[in-house]
């Protein structure tokens, strides 16, 4: 049974029927309500889009207000430095609230009447890992999966999955400190080698943030798939 909670967050519902949903899925100690902002600089006007962006089911402790999709340190390890007993800890949390993310989308699919096709997913640093294993997971194509500024953490298998039909887009600052250069390239050639569609972008002179000419990527990359 997952103890964590539903999810809940803040929407900006541009139209009463849309062809397209973006599910946004916030960075570790982030919020929803903050992550929501960057819907105001996706939106397209000339297609009916609806955004969505839930609040990681998790408290950080001793972090103000901040959320986390799961726990960084697993046995007190950094999760980038886990062994085997930290990464089964690490995989059943993030099942979990992958459970959750998959009941939201659900929830918003169903009030519109449309399916995973028609979702995109748009996630950043642990939201960006939280996407794409959420499209492997479910194992369906959707319309498009972005990973901004995050890593691929294989706990679930792509091969012969449909998720490998989902257009991705792919991008990190090539002065992260955060999560390293090396994630990006690593991400690269696992998405290569399983044959997804994919553009990737390179950020010049960008630490691990969200810029305005990373959204405007990430706004040609929804149009494209719309």
């Amino acid at each position: 049974m997952n103890s964590k909670k539903p999810l809940n967050g803040p929407s900006l519902e541009y139209s009463k029927n849309p062809d397209k949903l973006v599910i946004l899925l916030h960075g570790y100690g982030d919020t929803g309500e903050n992550f929501i902002n960057i819907a105001n600089y996706l939106y397209e006007t000339s297609a009916p889009i609806n955004f969505y962006s839930p609040n990681a089911p998790t408290k950080i402790n001793n972090f103000s207000n901040g959320l986390e999709w799961f726990n960084l340190y697993p046995n007190g390890i950094n999760f980038n430095d886990a062994g085997k007993a930290e990464i089964e800890i690490l995989k059943q949390d993030c099942i979990s609230s992958l459970s959750l993310i998959k009941n939201y989308i659900n929830e918003k699919c169903n009030k519109f009447s449309l399916t995973y096709n028609d979702c995109f997913l748009i996630g950043f640093s642990q939201g960006a890992m939280m996407s794409y294993m959420l499209g492997e997971l479910i194992n369906q194509k959707f319309a498009g999966c972005a990973i901004i500024s995050g890593r691929i953490l294989n706990f679930i298998n792509s091969e012969k999955n449909l998720f490998i039909n989902t257009p991705i887009f792919i991008s990190h600052g090539d002065r992260d400190t955060v999560l390293k250069l090396d994630y990006f390239y690593e991400s690269c050639n696992i998405i290569k080698k399983l044959g997804f569609p994919y553009e990737s972008h390179l950020m010049k002179e960008e630490e691990h943030t969200i810029s305005p000419v990373l959204l405007n990527l990430l706004k040609n990359f929804i149009k494209k798939n719309v």
